[in-house]
């Protein structure tokens, strides 16, 4: 497990890296806050935590890597994560073809499920409340325009 940690560290810290260097080119408001800041802090806890990772996984010991449970591509949480970056591909696309707000509209449900939520009032209202707060926090008070998708 060691050496996995290791590479998900230098991947986390080179995408947080890439991430903050992405963040120059978007505008900056006179009050300080502006549509490149929470991706610059984001990037930069990214950073941090993978700094974190690696100086944890280099600490570690290695009879803690002996007693690790072997890697099972076959079990039912690895099934999970695949369904999951189906889930994120998913989205991905309907966010082309369709815009944000249908396609979170789809994702979150999905996700839900995927964790085993299964009751339909909280799927619905979940999805709903995630939405308004997501239209709320970017296009009424930060000004910035959801994607919109190429058919819509």
């Amino acid at each position: 497990m060691k050496k996995y940690n290791i590479a998900l560290s230098v991947f986390f810290m080179a995408l947080a890296a890439a991430t903050f260097e992405g963040t120059q080119q978007l505008t900056a408001m006179e009050s300080g806050l502006g549509p490149g800041s929470w991706p610059k802090v984001l990037s930069g806890i990214l950073f941090v935590l993978g700094v974190i990772l690696l100086l944890q996984s280099l600490w570690e010991h290695d009879q803690a890597e002996t007693q690790a449970a072997p890697f099972n591509i076959r079990s039912v949480e690895f099934r999970r994560v695949l369904l999951g970056a189906a889930i994120l591909t998913g989205f991905c696309l309907l966010l082309k073809f369709f815009g944000f707000i249908i396609a979170a509209a789809f994702m979150v449900p999905a996700v839900m499920r995927l964790m085993a939520e299964k009751r339909p009032i909280v799927l619905v209202g979940t999805t709903i409340g995630v939405l308004a707060a997501i239209y709320l926090i970017f296009v009424i008070a930060l000004h910035l325009p959801l994607p919109q998708g190429s058919i819509f």
